[in-house]
Parts: structure tokens; C-alpha cells; sequence
């Protein structure tokens, strides 16, 4: 028997996307954590402009975090999180010709 997942991700202070079924399917869904800009909005799921709290999503399965390739991972860090960019050093940036 599957045990049921409290809507809470794997590291619940970092922001970012993860993979979420629930009776929509298979989605990926934007976690606002504790390093989310605005307070306010901390703590949270959002799908496009619907947000959902950690409560509403019980019952769903989670199926862990979105692997993005760096150079995307450090657009969502600026754009989203207002983050400083890092220097990213080989992987995608370096195939890309962006590092």
C-alpha cells in the first residue's frame, strides 16, 4: 500500500518546478520556497495562474523534481528568483557557447 503524500516536496525551502499526478495527469508544477521573493507567496504550488496550497495537493503523487539543464535552471534563478547569475562552468552552457 502506497503511503499518502502531505503536498510538501523534496526540499521544501528551495523553489522550483517538480513533477505532480493528480487527476488533471502528469504535470509539472512550480513550488514557491522559502527563497521566493515574495513572502507572501511562500510555501506554495502554482500551475499558470492557479495556486494551490501543500493541503490541496494530498492525495496526489509525487513523483520528484523537474532535471532541467543548467543554462535553464539559472534563467529560472534570475528571472523568477531575482537571483544574481553563477558562473556555470561545462555542461549545457558550454555546448551552447553561453559560458
Amino acid at each position: 500500500m502506497r503511503s499518502l503524500w502531505n503536498g510538501v516536496p523534496n526540499c521544501p525551502e528551495r523553489s522550483g518546478w517538480h513533477w505532480v499526478e493528480d487527476a488533471t495527469g502528469l504535470r509539472p508544477l512550480l513550488w514557491r520556497g522559502d527563497d521566493w521573493p515574495d513572502a507572501i507567496d511562500r510555501r506554495e504550488w502554482e500551475d499558470g495562474i492557479v495556486v494551490c496550497s501543500a493541503e490541496d495537493m494530498r492525495g496526489s503523487d509525487y513523483c520528484g523534481p523537474v532535471v532541467m539543464p543548467e543554462v535553464v535552471a539559472e534563467r529560472f534563478n534570475r528571472t523568477r528568483l531575482g537571483k544574481p547569475p553563477v558562473g556555470i562552468a561545462g555542461g549545457w552552457a558550454a555546448r551552447l557557447g553561453l559560458s
